[in-house]
């Protein structure tokens, strides 16, 4: 339990799942000066998915925890965004991270997700920061009040808080609603076909986007498709496409036929057909998955509070997921580092859940609104949508979605509850 031997006192710090969530507010909170374990049920960790986009609200907390340097070497960073109809026509260069309103001056960049969950535990063992992390360690228990957790060995631990980061589908979660909360499909199919640039030479259509590394967008009535390069020679080709008639819901990706993918973007850019044709190219589906908004959370106990997709778990239309559970790490780690007596930590969770929960929320139905922009099909809305996109209105969602400080705004937040508190007991 807490250290009172020395002040500010040490708190022990429990997280459940060891995904970019789990592990980004262990090493925050450590190198808060706390005592950090993190528990994952898995014997080997590993992230589902491929190609994940950071943009410079993310890396400007890499940065700030000392390990953007070890990220940055399996990373891409693109040099502009474009947007394009689903034919291929150009609708506007968007290079938002070189646009001169944004203070921030983190990149933005893309990466594989496991080269970044490598990066990070490398990280922070190069930086000799103090997680214990234990896999293979299935929690089968969680007691809200003490706290504590029971391992399914039949182990407790206990602790003065704990963080449950374990994904969209969360045991935590349930077991502090007190009900089952599985997420739920809207019928949202993602395509992805991870295809071997090497085998593109300069005399295929789509030779652009292997010299020039680039984020681009297509988009088409019912969906839209992103590329992006990761790994420095592997496109990750992606679409998001509505199919709520005759979707399979089914978690996790599946091996998909590439005829699947292609009837999906029947007369769409032809530079689209023919990376599907690059031989080695290998195409998965699966279903998108949300969880219902959250009114609190943080137990009542006081003691323990819900992260990442756990806590608010969006679509990728506009490529936050991570960047907010980052987000969740900053503004802990921002708390957590400056005194915080075992007493006060119902003040801080709740201080925390006052910076965190609206801008989540705020992220989540911007991304919505963004998905349903992107498959527009052809007609006035879609003339009006271009129009914004060349008049460079996307300015002002990445000024707002990217020029903010976690860090700053956790610490801030906490030093005006501090002031509060003061003032309000006549100090």
């Amino acid at each position: 339990m807490a250290d009172t031997s020395s002040s500010p006192p040490v708190l022990s710090v429990l997280v459940v799942g060891c995904g970019l969530s789990g592990l980004a507010s262990a090493l925050a909170l450590a190198q808060a000066g706390q005592r950090v374990t993190v528990f994952e049920r898995c014997a080997k960790l590993q992230e589902i998915g491929a190609g994940i986009q950071l943009s410079p609200n993310a890396t400007c907390l890499l940065q700030h925890w000392g390990v953007l340097e070890e990220v940055l070497k399996y990373a891409d960073r693109p040099e502009a965004g474009t947007f394009r109809s689903c034919r291929g026509d150009v609708i506007s260069h968007s290079p938002p991270v070189t646009h001169p309103k944004l203070v921030c001056e983190a990149p933005y960049i893309v990466i594989h997700r496991a080269d970044l969950l490598k990066a990070l535990l490398s990280g922070i063992e190069r930086r000799g920061i103090d997680v214990e992390i234990k896999l293979g360690s299935s929690v089968s228990e969680v007691d809200f009040n003490k706290p504590s957790l029971r391992l399914s060995t039949g182990e407790v631990c206990e602790a003065d808080l704990i963080l449950g980061a374990d994904g969209q589908r969360s045991y935590c979660r349930s077991g502090m609603l007190g009900c089952e909360d599985p997420p739920f499909s809207p019928g949202d199919v993602v395509y992805r076909v991870s295809v071997p640039m090497k085998e593109v030479n300069e005399n295929h259509p789509a030779w652009d986007l292997k010299k020039r590394s680039s984020v681009n967008l297509w988009m088409g009535q019912g969906g839209h498709v992103v590329s992006y390069l990761i790994q420095h020679d592997i496109l990750n080709l992606v679409l998001i496409y509505a199919e709520r008639e005759t979707c399979e819901a089914k978690y996790g990706p599946q091996r998909a036929d590439m005829e699947e993918f292609r009837s999906k973007i029947s007369g769409w850019d032809p530079i689209l057909h023919r990376l599907l044709e690059v031989e080695g190219s290998v195409c998965t589906k699966w279903t998108l998955f949300q969880i219902q908004e959250l009114s609190q959370w943080r137990h009542e106990s006081g003691r323990f509070v819900l992260i990442g997709d756990a806590a608010h778990a969006i679509l990728p239309c506009l490529a936050q997921g991570a960047a907010q559970a980052f987000e969740d790490a900053g503004v802990l780690g921002a708390i957590f580092s400056q005194p915080v007596r075992p007493d006060q930590i119902p003040d801080a969770l709740r201080v925390f859940e006052e910076v965190r929960r609206p801008r989540a929320s705020d992220v989540r139905h911007r991304t919505l609104d963004q998905k349903a922009m992107f498959a527009l099909a052809d007609g006035p809305e879609q003339e009006e949508r271009d129009v914004q996109l060349r008049s460079g209105a996307d300015y002002r969602l990445f000024e707002w979605l990217w020029d903010y400080n976690a860090v700053q705004d956790g610490q801030e937040a906490w030093k005006r509850f501090l002031t509060d508190q003061t003032h309000h007991n006549g100090v």
